[in-house]
């Protein structure tokens, strides 16, 4: 007789698993800790060696005592550690909740704690019944991005922030990874302040660029794109992409971009970069986002997926997906190259 995992639970009781589900459960309030502890940027004031908890709180004008219990909880999953003394110190975690580090976590920390954000899993269960995310509900009809610039401009900081940070640790090692220099001219769709597009430019230094925005978005790009040494290869140019994108690229990069948005809005905006490449046949799409792997091991992108969906109406994508929504769109998927966890490169040609 087979013993399955439900004999071993009624014969011998709670066990190690349950204490495991018991932590997963508790995965929302260890987020929640760690968006407060960066959005009072502790990990920075703990930069140069351990300090007290009454020091840290006269520093961020917090409660001693209450700010003593969060730093104990965070140092309990390894984020940051309390002394024999008292003192809290950073520890491999914890520095990357500085915001002077490559990689830093910080802002995308401080962002995930926004009020609409953190409360559409209040209202998850009805995203499953209905398959409609709860964003705009709980923002008065605006998308995410309109919501940040016009109402929540203090997050939409942190977001563009924690964007930024991202693609300063990751966007050289995906321009590595895939030969972007066979291309004369990159535009790079919803590409921010430019980051990801001057590292492109940087290990390409033949190819030259085009950032394309919102206005609000590529406002702070200049100043970017001078320090990586790439503002005379760049052009800038505003708009929104459910409207035009710019001809005359041979490549046309998105990063990060897809995933924000439902099938019916992705279709849209790669129906519009299909109009610009016109008659160009070995031009391409160069779609930089996750791609759902099969099987039950763990990812970040699964999750990702869920947030997607409940926030925004975005969605992650398996191999299938992609490949139907660039065919639905006037193109052809010609591979998929891996690059920098968690993106892949989804390289299309239009048909």
């Amino acid at each position: 007789m087979t013993t399955t995992s439900t004999d071993r639970v009624l014969e011998q009781g709670p066990g190690e698993e349950q204490q495991e589900l018991l932590m997963m459960l508790a995965g929302k309030w260890v987020a929640g800790t760690l968006n407060v502890l960066a959005r009072l940027g502790v990990a920075d004031l703990l930069a140069d060696g351990p300090r007290g908890v009454d020091d840290l709180a006269a520093e961020t004008d917090t409660h001693a005592p209450t700010l003593y219990r969060f730093l104990r909880a965070a140092a309990s999953v390894g984020v940051f550690a309390e002394r024999e003394d008292k003192h809290f110190e950073l520890t491999p975690k914890a520095q990357y909740l500085r915001s002077d580090v490559p990689g830093s976590l910080r802002h995308l920390a401080y962002f995930y704690g926004e009020t609409t954000v953190w409360n559409c899993w209040g209202y998850a269960i009805d995203t499953v019944r209905t398959g409609e995310p709860n964003g705009r509900r709980l923002r008065a009809g605006k998308n995410f991005f309109e919501y940040l610039e016009q109402e929540a401009p203090e997050f939409a900081a942190a977001f563009h922030k924690a964007m930024s940070e991202l693609n300063e640790s990751r966007a050289p090692k995906i321009a590595d990874s895939f030969d972007f220099g066979r291309f004369a001219t990159i535009a790079d769709i919803g590409g921010g302040q430019g980051r990801f597009l001057s590292a492109i430019l940087r290990r390409y230094p033949a190819s030259r660029g085009i950032l394309f925005d919102l206005e609000t978005a590529i406002a702070s790009a200049p100043p970017v794109l001078a320090a990586q040494g790439v503002a005379d290869r760049v052009e800038l140019v505003s708009g929104s992409f459910f409207d035009e994108v710019p001809a005359g690229a041979n490549a046309y990069t998105l990063k990060a971009v897809m995933h924000d948005w439902a099938d019916a809005e992705c279709r849209k905006v790669l129906g519009r970069i299909r109009q610009a490449i016109g008659a160009d046949a070995d031009a391409r799409v160069l779609i930089v986002d996750g791609v759902v792997p099969e099987g039950n091991d763990p990812h970040y992108i699964k999750l990702m997926d869920i947030s997607m969906a409940v926030t925004n109406g975005g969605r992650e994508r398996t191999v299938a997906d992609w490949t139907g929504l660039v065919r639905e769109s006037g193109f052809e998927v010609v591979a998929i190259h891996p690059t920098e966890p968690p993106h892949s490169i989804v390289e299309a040609r239009p048909v």
